[in-house]
Order: C-alpha cells, then structure tokens, then sequence
C-alpha cells in the first residue's frame, strides 16, 4: 500500500511540476511607438556618419573594451560618448576581433562580429552633448535594434539622463549577442 501511494504521490508530482513548460530561447519583449534619440549633426567630418574601433578579446578569459569618441556640433558644443564592454570568463571560444561602431545620426551603436555569447556581456554606454528638452526620462529606455528595425527590451542596471547637461547612460545592459544597441524615446 504504501508502495502504491508513494508511485501516486510521484506521479501527481511529475504531472503538476512538469505542467508550465517555459522557453529559454524565447525572444526578448519586443518595444512599439519608440523612436531612436537623435545625436546633433557633426561638423567638420564631412560626409562619416560612423566611426568604428576595433579590438582582439580572448573569451577564454574575458577582458575590456572601453572607447571614447567626441566630435565637435558647434563652435563650443562636443557630443562625447564613452562605450565600455565587459566580457565576463567564458563569454565566447577563441579570440574574436570585437569593433564597435559609433553611429553620430542616433544614440546607436553596432557591435560585430555577428555572435551569440555563452555568458552575457556587460555594456555601459554614457553619452553628453545631446539635446534632451523633448525626451521623457519615463520613457527613456535602451534596447536592442533588429535588422528590421524592430526594438527590444535588454535587461539593464538602469537607464538614465539630466537634459540639463545633456546626458544619457545605460548601466550594465546584459548583451547576450552582438547585434545594433540605443536610445529609445
């Protein structure tokens, strides 16, 4: 008897526990009705829009990758934007050419090669010198950038601006993928 009510017991047990199956490889939340924030136009670097720094990383051990680039929208005013990657032990096999790509159209940034990460990649992105009057700080949001344009919700420390100053900064975004990242409004 108490063999019997011990295999019902389990039973019950498999049944229930097993009954909510959840997908790890579910795609992120997707984000609607926000626009990319829009960076001053650049004088004096002609028709580049882009500007791109590139360095070897070994995901074996993990490492670094910390770029700032500024250009100059007036004779007083300098958009600086410092992007910082931190790959943890183990984030990808082998040592891979990382490059990030400043785009000075949007508060975007691409990342290459193309790759999917064992263990996430922290990135911390500050950005001065942006106009912000028409941002809303509760709406303000950092997300991942589709090929098709559509927005994604990525995990984060937070998100932050002071439109005083002109300043936005996303704390610890957690990339599991290189793909294009940015500001959302």
């Amino acid at each position: 008897m108490k063999q019997l009510i011990s295999l019902l017991f389990f039973t019950l047990l498999l049944i229930l526990g097993c009954e909510q199956a959840t997908d790890v490889n579910s795609l992120p939340e997707q984000i609607l009705n926000k626009q990319l924030i829009s960076l001053p136009q650049p004088i004096g670097l002609g028709v580049e829009d882009l500007h791109t720094e590139s360095k070897d990383i070994n995901g074996y051990y993990g490492g670094w990758f910390s770029e700032d680039f500024s250009y100059q929208v007036g004779p007083s005013v300098t958009v600086n934007i410092t992007s910082t990657l931190h790959f943890n032990n183990y984030s990808f096999y082998g040592t891979k050419t990382i490059t990030q790509t400043f785009d000075t159209e949007t508060a975007a940034i691409t990342f290459g090669p193309s790759m999917q990460f064992n263990v996430p990649v922290d990135y911390t992105l500050t950005i001065s010198g942006v106009d912000l009057t028409s941002v809303n700080p509760a709406t303000l949001d950092f997300v991942y950038i589709d090929a098709n344009g559509n927005m994604f919700y990525v995990e984060k420390d937070y998100v932050t601006m002071d439109a005083s100053t002109g300043f936005l900064k996303v704390k610890n975004a957690k990339l599991d993928h290189f793909s294009r990242y940015g500001f959302v409004n």
